[in-house]
């Protein structure tokens, strides 16, 4: 008569249960990502990195010396320090390091001597030699879209122009990669109440006419749903949400008023509407 599982000796199951944590805990640990943030200290950066940590990958942040750590304290990042701008000192601190994903979430003003074109021409090279799973890259603007079409202040179009630069360099260059394209970051402002709000219901489409608007907080979190994500490879994503339109379309007036320069408040579009409950709530 055949024995049941249940009746066989303990140790063959005790035996069975080794063998499947050999198996199991090497390939547990390589699923884990290790994640090179350029900017990682910043609002965007940090935010996503305690998001990666919590699910378990490990995180290096790439940040200048003048840097200020402290949104990263008592977490367990690594540091590597160094201007995104000069090739020499990416490369110094990156030749003996191995990433599975790079994202890069650095901010660059208009008007700035910085460049995001000039830091891809840095990273990218780095990214391929290390055969990096997926560069994750936050641009914004208008991409190849005409001025005409591109709701831009003057100065934010021209910064726009050097995103889609950056975009191509990426695109070009054979690494696996996802751009999400933020057309409206709202509030602009990190320190504004509404800046730890979240709706919910952002989305990305890779409808490149698009220029949509959304909540910092949906957008970390679409980032971090998209690393190590197999449906975000090779794709350029424009991120929207319908359910802040009140805000977007206060965000569109004031760059159509701004002329020349980038200002703040403008009179002519009044303040902008604090992002109501409603708003974090409904299904659009």
């Amino acid at each position: 008569m055949m024995k049941s599982i249940a009746a066989r000796p303990p140790s063959l199951l005790l035996w069975l249960s080794m063998v499947l944590a050999a198996v199991l805990g090497p390939m547990s640990a390589q699923a884990k990502e290790r994640v090179l943030i350029i900017g990682g200290a910043g609002h965007s950066g940090s935010a996503v990195a305690k998001m990666l940590i919590a699910r378990g990958d490990a995180v290096t942040a790439f940040v200048r010396p003048t840097t200020d750590r402290s949104p990263l304290d008592g977490l367990p990042v690594d540091f590597v320090v160094g201007d995104a701008m000069k090739a020499n000192e990416v490369a110094a601190v990156l030749q003996d390091k191995d990433f599975t994903v790079m994202f890069e979430t650095v901010q660059v003003f208009p008007g700035s001597e910085a460049s995001y074109s000039r830091m891809y021409e840095n990273f990218v090279p780095w990214a391929k030699r290390m055969k990096v799973k997926q560069f994750i890259s936050i641009g914004g603007g208008c991409g190849d879209n005409a001025r005409d079409d591109c709701p831009l202040s003057p100065p934010l179009f021209a910064l726009s122009g050097d995103m889609n630069r950056s975009e191509h360099i990426l695109r070009n260059s054979g690494v696996p990669y996802t751009i999400i394209r933020v057309g409206a970051l709202i509030p602009s402002n990190p320190f504004h109440p509404d800046a730890n709000k979240a709706s919910g219901t952002s989305y990305l489409t890779t409808d490149r006419t698009k220029f949509g608007g959304v909540l910092r907080v949906d957008l970390n979190q679409q980032i971090v749903a998209c690393i190590g994500a197999e449906r975000c490879l090779n794709k350029t994503f424009i991120i929207d949400d319908p359910a802040i339109k009140p805000q977007f379309d206060h965000w569109i007036c004031k760059r159509a008023n701004e002329g020349p320069v980038v200002s703040g408040d403008n009179p002519i579009c009044g303040e902008m509407p604090s992002v109501t409950a409603d708003q974090l709530t409904r299904t659009p």
